[in-house]
């Protein structure tokens, strides 16, 4: 065999062993690409369920009676939770005396008895009770917030997400108490939520006449 043939030969095994190689290479990072893709997955979908699970875990049975409270009182006045933002005590009518009750007696029981109406109004109101209903608003909220950030980062599955908490962007009782808190406690405090909302609306918004 002259050398000259065996230098072709060895040559050429050569280039087929680096373009396996390559192939090879290429698989690999395919494959690896893949399973990045697959493990990312996981990860968003389970920080979307430790987000649903933070959200149910911090909400107690006096955050409800908080939310009626906040749904009650802006259909009768928006000012009512503007000013309790503010530590105001404001003017409350008889028709929120049972909502009041409802949140301050978890944290305070006697100052349930100090709580009457008069002439179609709450009486024995104080800058006591304003706090510890604007501390439920805050909490609730800070709450809330530190969930849809998880949506909003995009560290999590955002349609799992947007399924779980759908409910704040429905047009009932249970979405409102939402809008009208981040409306009062200010947009800009709240960027998580305040997206998540407006998001909402625009999938939800009509489709223009067409021309």
């Amino acid at each position: 065999m002259e050398f000259g043939n065996i230098s072709e030969i060895v040559t050429a095994l050569a280039a087929i062993v680096t373009a396996l190689s390559v192939v090879i290479a290429a698989q690999q990072f395919n494959l690896s690409r893949k399973n990045a893709a697959a493990e990312n997955a996981r990860l968003k979908k389970q920080a979307a369920i430790d987000a649903s699970r933070i959200y149910i875990e911090n909400k107690r049975p006096e955050t409800d009676l908080m939310l009626q409270f906040v749904n009650n009182a802006c259909h009768i006045n928006s000012r009512i939770i503007q000013d309790i933002e503010k530590f105001h005590t404001p003017v409350l009518p008889v028709a929120l005396l049972e909502d009041v009750r409802g949140c301050v007696e978890f944290y305070d029981r006697k100052a349930v008895g100090e709580l009457g109406e008069e002439n179609g109004r709450i009486t024995g109101l104080s800058p006591k009770h304003i706090i510890q209903l604007r501390w439920l608003m805050i909490d609730y909220l800070n709450t809330l917030e530190a969930v849809l950030m998880f949506w909003w980062q995009g560290t999590a599955n955002k349609t799992l997400l947007e399924e779980e908490f759908t409910f704040l962007r429905s047009n009932a009782d249970s979405a409102r108490p939402v809008r009208h808190l981040v409306e009062a406690f200010g947009e800009a405090n709240f960027p998580a939520i305040s997206a998540f909302l407006k998001s909402g609306m625009r999938k939800h918004a009509p489709e223009p006449d067409p021309d």
